[in-house]
């Protein structure tokens, strides 16, 4: 098993790990596990967070794998999700299959939702960027033609949403919750493009 796979295995099994803990575990020398947790974090693998140890020295980072690290492991979630999908579609129909996806964003925006402080913010989208990235997204903010969007480089559901768009729903609904802000969808990775944009439609004009 080479390096890659084998952090991401420690990682799965420990939950979380330091540079110098996945060196000792592995047998690999920090510089190379740096390397690798580097390009991990650019691709939306792992997460990190910050550990300080007293009030002198410098924090180490403690890394743990993100849900599309997850999906980096034979699985077959996803042929089950999209058969789940194809069934619902099949006894819900495609309005109840539209309006149930729609309630799962507002769970989603539930569990995402910025404190008080970020939403009267001026910089409101970029915290929900940063909070949804922290979740596994590749979510950026962006002005698209002079307003503000999100791209997002990273579908969860491009395997179920070539055959059922509906879903894209779901992800609508929880950014039109936790921007307080109409949302429109001018393109998806379903559709072939290599991101999916999201046009932020505010009243008072875009946040930063």
């Amino acid at each position: 098993m080479n390096t890659k796979n084998r952090i991401l295995n420690t990682l799965l099994i420990k939950q979380e790990a330091s540079v110098n803990e996945l060196a000792d575990e592995i047998g690999v020398n920090g510089i190379s596990i740096r390397h690798h947790l580097k390009n991990f974090e650019k691709n939306g693998w792992v997460i990190s967070r910050e550990e300080r140890q007293g009030q002198v020295g410098r924090p180490k980072f403690i890394y743990s794998l993100s849900s599309l690290g997850m999906e980096q492991f034979p699985s077959s979630y996803v042929e089950f999700s999209a058969i789940m999908v194809d069934q619902l579609k099949k006894v819900l129909g495609e309005d109840k299959l539209s309006a149930f996806f729609k309630e799962v964003g507002l769970v989603f925006a539930e569990r995402n939702r910025l404190d008080r402080r970020q939403r009267n913010s001026p910089k409101r989208l970029s915290h929900v960027a940063e909070n949804l990235n922290e979740q596994g997204y590749i979510i950026e903010k962006k002005e698209v033609d002079g307003k503000p969007a999100f791209i997002n480089y990273h579908c969860p559901y491009h395997y179920i949403s070539t055959s059922n768009p509906a879903i894209c729903c779901l992800d609508q609904t929880m950014l039109e919750e936790l921007t307080e802000s109409s949302v429109e969808i001018t393109q998806t990775i379903a559709q072939g493009n290599p991101c999916c944009i999201f046009m932020i439609k505010e009243d008072d004009g875009p946040n930063a």
